[in-house]
């Protein structure tokens, strides 16, 4: 079954190597607080289907990833000093959804299960899937901050643009944790936004010229760069307020929102966990 907006039915999702392809939903019922139910006078078939997912299983590439950003990719590895170990993903992939941090009792206890399910070396498997995890969280933010930079946003402390401004600095702060920073810097980010256009320009044609782009890439990786160490300072005193370490999701979108301090950071600094409800609560707040 799903339910959402009110609505309620059955449900059929399929999926081919651990990777939900689409889904569609049978939506029958209008559902009340009360948990009751009624019959819905127009009854509609909801489908969703991962157009990108269907290009990985057309492909059938280790991941959609490599489909998705084919140029991007190729032009970033290089300069990290980069490959992608295949054997490795091709194994991985059926069971990625077992890594789910909001499922999952210990996350090591996990790792070592689903490397001996697919017989590597745990340090290995970790090694191989958290880079490139890094780099296809960089490549999936850069094209959304693209599009929507394009499309009128800008980033900002409140609604869609507190979005721009956290993903932007969720991208500033891999860069810098994993020592890409120094291998690309500046030039080198605001290349993969071009390295985007060239994947996207077979869906919707000749990106029209934005002028101002770079300067507010560059002018965001400055406030950053002047607030994230003395918004840390808060981030310290708020942890040792807690008397159990812990931070609510309150705490989160607070410091997200207000000290603009990237989710990565918060859980670096805190060791925790980036909540799996996060975006969701900063979205419908």
């Amino acid at each position: 079954m799903w339910a959402g907006g009110g609505n309620l039915g059955p449900s059929i999702e399929y999926f081919i190597k651990g990777l939900e392809v689409g889904n569609m939903v049978f939506m029958q019922y209008k559902t009340f607080h009360d948990g009751s139910r009624e019959e819905l006078d127009v009854k509609v078939i909801d489908v969703g289907i991962g157009l990108e997912r269907v290009a990985w299983l057309y492909n059938g590439s280790s991941t959609s990833y490599s489909d998705t950003f084919a140029y991007a990719l190729s032009q970033l590895m290089p300069k990290l000093n980069m490959e992608i170990d295949q054997k490795v993903w091709e194994k991985y992939g059926p069971y990625s959804c077992t890594l789910n941090i909001d499922e999952v009792e210990n996350i090591e206890d996990t790792w070592k299960e689903l490397a001996a399910r697919i017989d590597e070396p745990v340090d290995k498997l970790k090694q191989s899937i958290q880079l490139m995890k890094d780099v296809y969280i960089v490549l999936d933010h850069t094209r959304t901050i693209l599009i929507t930079i394009s499309d009128g946003s800008l980033p900002s402390n409140v609604g869609g643009g507190g979005n721009v401004r956290n993903i932007l600095r969720r991208v500033f702060h891999i860069l810098k944790k994993n020592g890409w920073w120094d291998l690309i810097k500046m030039e080198g980010l605001l290349s993969i936004f071009e390295n985007h256009k060239v994947d996207l320009e077979g869906i919707y044609g000749k990106f029209p010229e934005y002028k101002s782009f770079g300067e507010i890439i560059r002018v965001e990786y400055e406030r950053w760069l002047t607030t994230d160490d003395a918004q840390s300072l808060n981030l310290d005193k708020l942890l040792k307020k807690k008397k159990d370490g812990k931070l609510s999701i309150d705490d989160w979108i607070m410091a997200m929102q207000s000290w603009g301090i990237s989710a990565d950071k918060i859980s670096e600094v805190s060791k925790q966990p980036i909540p799996g409800n996060l975006y969701y609560e900063i979205a419908t707040r």
